[in-house]
């Protein structure tokens, strides 16, 4: 009889390599240990849904972009056959997140799959807690990868989230967390202080070997050219692009290295940001080219580097992964309500910290803030400058990060598989 394993994803909003190595994760993992054919991928909404109304031009830049060796299918009409399922996988991301919940919603609204913000709430919470699910299902049921990083007291203090997410994680087999303030909120939700519920991101159980079984194209096998040059992307942070260009510009000099702009984002949006950034990082390389970079030119582009300067979480995820240094640009004072970095004004935890902390690799992380005040700013560039060219230092965070995955990996496929 064969098996049926279902994974649950976060449909992106818009391409998003970071997002798309997490779930491509999962699928690499399935083909290393032998169980890829008994997997289906799903997602709430599908890119058909969310991209019906992109035009011709754009919608094909959509389309290679988030190419991946399987295909998602529409959570909203699988939910009986999931239940159906040997084993049911959350996997990555906000999906069991206050904000993200009600961010989904109005993404719902938005592309006409619901008539109102509480029905689509409602639809929402039905199927990332399972709210309608048989008790029985509940060990079969695994969440990994996931943060509630972004939560605030007032989640946890009143209303129906408060009650249905803790149900969740009380009835939920096994879980696995992506950061440790995730980690240490499931313990209390679950009344459990004696086991650690921390795992990785997901991206990180990715392998060299894995990548070989993404689509690459050859037009872009030479960008990065190895050492000597520096991988750069920024598109994140609410500062002015001149701030960060300029001192990935002075770091690159200073080390001796050439820049490269990763086409990481979208053309439209991020195309502009290239531009801003170029014009402040004279002699930085950037590659024109119709034809838009899949994730296995982008994860190829990241491996060629000898440094990635970037402010994007999986941008940084990806390099350290690659045993490539990760110069993060984060903020520690972000002027806005709501942000994908940080994310409630005046309740920030930024998940880019988060991550460098976690791994003692927090000299590796510079705060916008500091590249105000023109003596700290030189004193920055000349403490990276030195750190950098100690490879040890970077085989130490790099060693770190792999073997937290090796051993979350481990005790995932134990999870998945008959024993």
């Amino acid at each position: 009889m064969s098996r049926k394993i279902s994974v649950i994803c976060a449909p992106a909003p818009k391409p998003n390599p970071g997002m798309a190595s997490v779930d491509f994760a999962f699928y690499a993992l399935s083909r290393r240990y032998g169980f890829a054919e008994q997997v289906t991928y799903y997602q709430l909404y599908t890119h058909d849904e969310l991209h019906s109304r992109a035009r011709t031009g754009l919608e094909r830049e959509i389309r290679t972009r988030q190419s991946l060796p399987f295909e998602y299918r529409n959570f909203r009409h699988g939910l009986e056959d999931i239940l159906a399922s040997d084993r049911i996988v959350f996997w990555g991301d906000f999906l069991h997140a206050a904000d993200y919940h009600e961010a989904a919603a109005r993404r719902l609204v938005k592309i006409g799959l619901a008539g109102s913000s509480e029905e689509a709430l409602d639809r929402v919470r039905d199927h990332y807690f399972l709210r309608n699910a048989p008790a029985e299902i509940w060990p079969k049921v695994l969440a990994f990868g996931g943060n509630l990083l972004f939560n605030r007291v007032g989640h946890y203090a009143d209303g129906s989230y408060a009650s249905q997410v803790q149900q969740f994680f009380q009835k939920v087999g096994k879980v696995w967390m992506r950061d440790v303030y995730s980690a240490a909120r499931v313990s209390e939700l679950r009344n459990d202080y004696e086991f650690s519920y921390l795992g990785c991101d997901g991206s990180l159980l990715l392998t060299s070997e894995d990548l070989e079984q993404l689509p690459y194209n050859s037009c872009y096998d030479h960008v990065g050219g190895g050492k000597g040059h520096a991988g750069i992307f920024f598109g994140c942070n609410k500062c002015n692009p001149a701030i960060m260009a300029r001192f990935a510009r002075d770091l690159c000099r200073r080390l001796g290295i050439k820049g490269h702009w990763i086409p990481w984002g979208l053309s439209k949006g991020f195309g502009r940001m290239k531009k801003k950034v170029g014009r402040r990082f004279s002699g930085m390389e950037i590659r024109e080219d119709p034809t838009p970079p899949t994730l296995g030119d982008l994860q190829r582009m990241l491996g060629h580097c000898e440094v990635v300067i970037s402010d994007t979480y999986h941008v940084c995820v990806n390099a350290w992964r690659l045993g490539v240094p990760a110069v993060c640009l984060g903020q520690a004072l972000v002027r806005q309500p709501d942000n994908i970095n940080s994310g409630n004004a005046f309740a920030w935890r930024d998940k880019r910290q988060v991550f460098y902390g976690m791994h003692d690799a927090m000299e590796y992380y510079v705060y916008i803030e500091e590249l105000a005040d023109r003596s700290w700013r030189r004193k920055r560039l000349e403490q990276l400058v030195a750190l950098l060219q100690k490879d040890s230092y970077r085989q130490a965070v790099s060693s770190r990060i792999r073997a937290r995955a090796a051993a979350v990996e481990q005790s995932l496929v134990q999870a998945l598989l008959p024993h």
